[in-house]
């Protein structure tokens, strides 16, 4: 991702590299959208939670209880068609630079970059050098920032959240952990790394990621109210990030409910979709994914397993909304909500890949003392993760999962709310994406992006759009139907391109044969119904956007498939 083919794109999006020799100027601006009532401008909090599906909070269809988001995405407005990279890294590049992942240093996540990219620009595994990030230029507008969460945007000195523009920070400096310890992610990475301000730190006890990290925020906001300044907030909380665990209320509260299997579950997730308006009523439930057993074919030991594992992966979604709620909660007490723009989604779509994973590190878990037995899953010493089953409720009605540019790896569920400027209870079904973020956000603020050029270093333009003029009603859309918008992570054929309702993709197998297929995707978002026979010129047209967007990314292709 990204690249928009129009007649001003073409003229202006890719000049990155030439040095246009302004100086730097992040002073507040007023743009057409800023509140010139204010007397300071807004404060920005951005909540970002870890692969959670796109159906799997209630505004969106679910029957996990999210109270909270709701609340927040009927005060605003929600999206039925935002996009994000298809995983982790690589989207907070962009949500946080305004461009490319590819520009951003991240063609490839660090950890599966292919031998042949390994320190070619672009895949950096880092954020780029050459992008200037939103913290930076908000606190150099007179923003205190502040981050608690997950990073992955780079572990040495120098690449540090506090390196780039965050003034108060926790954070998990790599990709994932234990969610109550220092335990790492795999046994490749054993030991998890966390910072505060910079400095390597200990976790205290009782830590749990998601409420820790939520404390640290409202800590960080009180400490500088007596400034009396805007903040920005990054909240980008780890949870539902496997390992699967939460604390054993949550589990209690949904053991029950998912007995009655996926398959059930999933086709009342799609009827209430279809009651909620999100899809067409006339839209037929996609069949169960390749190699997806029915539930009742499972023994009853099966069920009851898989079904406290979707009560956990519940569990720590309804948690996370608890804490949200906790943080909006506290900025109505000190009289900042009503000042406050807010951006809440998911970084990609659900993980659904990882069970095999856990044959695999048996040794290692062993030698943790992890026990996934049924009594003991969700607690400080399990690791369990969802399978391709629950992972295809929680992508409910899409195609696949996190690591795909299918939809259900890539749509997600977005709302942005801020009072008095976007109108409550509104919905869009217009294009957006993490790309937007930034643009977003800095106009919102008042802050002018200084282009090619940051205090004398060459730095990437953004590429994305404000979304301004959807959030308030003033456009039905920011991309008109001649835009094109590419997809590429990990240079081995798992590519996409948008334009207008349509869509190519491909994907190597198991997910595809490495053949692009062209979908109408607001007629048709399962992506059942390829439709290149059928329209071979305009696949032709768009496969040449693709290859032109992919040469100007420089993308490196590769045979190695590191990414599963």
């Amino acid at each position: 991702m990204y690249r928009k083919i129009s007649q001003f794109f073409l003229l202006v999006s890719f000049s990155a590299l030439t040095v246009i020799g302004c100086s730097t100027n992040t002073e507040p601006t007023q743009t057409e959208t800023t509140n010139s009532q204010q007397q300071k401008p807004p404060n920005i909090v951005v909540l970002v939670v870890d692969d959670m599906g796109y159906s799997d909070i209630s505004l969106y269809g679910s029957e996990i209880e999210t109270p909270n988001i709701e609340a927040l995405g009927k005060a605003g407005m929600m999206f039925t068609h935002f996009y994000t990279l298809p995983t982790c890294s690589p989207t907070r590049s962009v949500m946080l630079s305004g461009v490319s992942n590819h520009q951003a240093g991240f063609g490839a996540m660090a950890e599966y970059t292919a031998s042949n990219q390994k320190g070619k620009p672009g895949y950096e595994g880092h954020l780029s050098q050459q992008v200037v990030s939103i913290p930076t230029l908000l606190k150099d507008a007179g923003y205190n920032t502040y981050m608690a969460g997950k990073w992955h945007l780079g572990k040495t000195e120098g690449l540090l959240p506090s390196d780039r523009g965050f003034e108060q920070t926790f954070a998990l400096l790599g990709g994932a952990a234990d969610h109550y310890s220092k335990r790492g992610y795999n046994p490749a990475r054993p030991v998890a790394n966390y910072s505060s301000n910079g400095e390597p730190v200990e976790l205290p006890e009782n830590f749990y990621s998601t409420d820790y990290y939520t404390d640290k925020l409202i800590e960080f906001i009180d400490s500088d109210r007596e400034e009396d300044k805007p903040f920005f907030v990054y909240a980008t909380f780890t949870s539902p990030h496997d390992p699967l665990q939460v604390p054993e209320e949550y589990i209690q509260k949904y053991l029950d409910k998912y007995n009655v299997g996926w398959d059930s579950i999933r086709e009342q997730r799609f009827q209430r979709m279809k009651e909620l308006g999100l899809i067409s009523k006339d839209l037929e439930l996609p069949p169960r994914w390749t190699d997806i057993p029915a539930w009742d074919s499972l023994t009853p030991e099966q069920q009851k397993y898989e079904a406290k594992t979707m009560a956990i992966y519940a569990g720590m979604i309804d948690n996370t909304d608890y804490n949200i709620g906790r943080l909006i909660e506290h900025l109505k007490k000190i009289g900042e909500y009503d000042n406050t723009v807010f951006v809440f989604l998911s970084d990609n779509g659900p993980e659904g890949s990882n069970r095999a994973a856990l044959e695999r590190w048996q040794t290692w878990f062993e030698k943790e003392g992890i026990d996934n037995s049924y009594e003991n899953i969700g607690k400080p010493n399990s690791f369990i993760t969802l399978n391709q089953a629950w992972a295809q409720v929680s992508s409910t009605p899409l195609l696949w999962y996190k690591g795909r540019v299918s939809e259900g790896g890539i749509r997600v569920p977005a709302i942005f709310a801020y009072s008095g400027v976007i109108p409550a209870n509104s919905r869009s079904d217009a294009f957006g994406s993490v790309l937007d973020l930034m643009p977003t956000l800095l106009n919102y603020a008042g802050v002018k992006h200084p282009e090619n050029n940051y205090n004398g270093r060459e730095i990437y333009s953004m590429e994305g759009r404000s979304l301004g003029p959807v959030l308030e009603k003033k456009s039905d859309r920011i991309y008109t139907e001649e835009d094109s918008i590419g997809f590429e992570l990990f240079g081995y054929g798992n590519s996409a391109l948008f334009q207008g309702d349509w869509k190519i993709f491909r994907l190597i197998p198991p997910w595809g044969d490495g053949e692009w297929k062209l979908f109408n995707i607001r007629q048709d978002p399962r992506e059942l119904t390829n439709l290149a026979q059928q329209y071979p010129e305009r696949l032709k047209q768009m496969i040449a956007l693709y290859e032109e967007y992919e040469q100007e990314q420089g993308v490196i292709p590769t045979t190695e498939v590191l990414y599963k």
